[in-house]
């Protein structure tokens, strides 16, 4: 099996991310949830939230699901911020496809994206398989998607 990324299939991606009332898209290049690698094109709108988040997770059963995690910036800029177990500020990461373009990530580093140009664009890769549950585990400290203070947390974030 061959996937090929094109500026196309980027530009499709792009406007599928715009319309979105999450103001992103996440486009899966692997073939199911079941792989051992999950390849993926994720195109973040400026003023997208992100739950901070981590993908080291205790399930019900008491075992532990741990996931690194890796960014190449395809296209635009963005901030990735991590955050303490208390949610204080970390660390602040300028991504730039032209500069900075990758990340890697350790699957207890709680972090968020920012977008600071109109789109940003990656190339993700993290462990498989997929489970909802397993996936990531959302820091306590912050609102999750939909709840108050989310645009005034951007704001701050964008400042930093």
């Amino acid at each position: 099996m061959v996937v090929q990324v094109d500026t196309n299939l980027i530009k499709d991606l792009k406007n599928k991310a715009k319309a979105s009332q999450r103001k992103r898209y996440l486009h899966s290049l692997h073939p199911n949830h079941e792989a051992f690698l999950h390849t993926m094109i994720n195109v973040f709108c400026k003023g997208t939230y992100v739950v901070p988040h981590r993908h080291y997770v205790k399930d019900e059963n008491h075992q532990i699901t741990k996931k690194g995690e890796s960014f190449f910036v395809l296209e635009g800029k963005a901030k990735l911020i991590t955050f303490t177990d208390e949610g204080e500020v970390l660390e602040v990461y300028q991504m730039h496809a032209n500069q900075k373009p990758m990340l890697w990530l350790s699957e207890e580093t709680w972090h968020t994206i920012v977008p600071t140009t109109d789109f940003f664009v990656v190339f993700e890769n993290k462990t498989g398989p997929w489970k909802a549950s397993t996936d990531k585990a959302f820091h306590p400290g912050f609102p999750k998607e939909g709840e108050q203070g989310i645009d005034m947390l951007i704001k701050e974030w964008e400042k930093l």
